[in-house]
């Protein structure tokens, strides 16, 4: 069985394990609102415009955090579809109790405001939420500090396959409820978006083998002959 996914939509790969691990270390050291918004994109398996569509009253609820982030389908990809629901892991949480504090330093923490503000108001001084473009460059920042060399398929998308690979995995590797996960109306949309790792690739193919470990090969002992004529014995070493 193939144990690592990578996502192949959009041009971007998920992180490998390695990556992961520098990458999360990196994240927990960023600014209140870097940190949340990375975290939400990758403990949530959102993509970046969902992500951005967020605003304090989709994880804020009568002062307290919600156990479940909603986003209805009018901030979906498309527009249409059902509302997706995602747990708010304790990664998240953490992020967004250290975020919102920060936050209500500045601003009152009405339901409408965006949860991630851009530096920069807009013409009437009045806060808006961070651009997709200002969002990737964060990401890109993580990733370098991370030492995630830039291949091409590096993105803000990445954080989304990554949680659906592990998703994956903590299914059982049930493609039905990957699908459930992304929001996926078709089962065949989510196929496309699972892509074998080559090098698991390489692993399984390895293991079509008889021989599970190589033999260990056999002493080759000193062996004698007898020379008849003499009734003498050679040795031969």
């Amino acid at each position: 069985m193939i144990g690592h996914y990578l996502l192949s939509m959009a041009g971007c790969r998920s992180f490998t394990p390695s990556e992961e691990r520098r990458l999360l270390r990196v994240i927990r050291s960023l600014p209140p609102r870097d940190r949340a918004l990375l975290t939400a994109q990758w403990m949530g398996g959102y993509r970046i415009s969902e992500t951005l569509s967020l605003t304090v009253g989709s994880v804020l609820h009568h002062g307290n955090l919600r156990g479940v982030i909603s986003i209805p389908p009018r901030r979906l990809k498309g527009g249409y579809g059902t509302t997706r629901r995602v747990p708010v892991s304790n990664e998240l949480r953490r992020a967004l109790e250290v975020h919102l504090h920060h936050l209500r330093k500045r601003w009152e923490l009405t339901p409408e405001l965006p949860l991630f503000i851009s530096r920069k108001a807009d013409s009437e001084g009045a806060p808006k939420p961070l651009t997709a473009e200002s969002a990737r460059l964060i990401a890109h920042g993580a990733f370098a500090r991370a030492g995630i060399e830039n291949d091409g398929q590096m993105g803000t998308h990445s954080f989304r396959k990554s949680w659906a690979r592990k998703v994956y995995s903590h299914s059982g590797n049930c493609l039905i409820t990957v699908a459930a996960a992304l929001n996926h109306a078709r089962v065949t949309t989510t196929q496309l978006y699972l892509a074998p790792n080559e090098d698991d690739v390489m692993a399984a193919m390895r293991a079509v083998d008889f021989t599970r470990k190589p033999r260990t090969k056999a002493k080759v002992l000193p062996f004698k002959t007898s020379d008849q004529d003499t009734g003498t014995q050679t040795r031969f070493a």
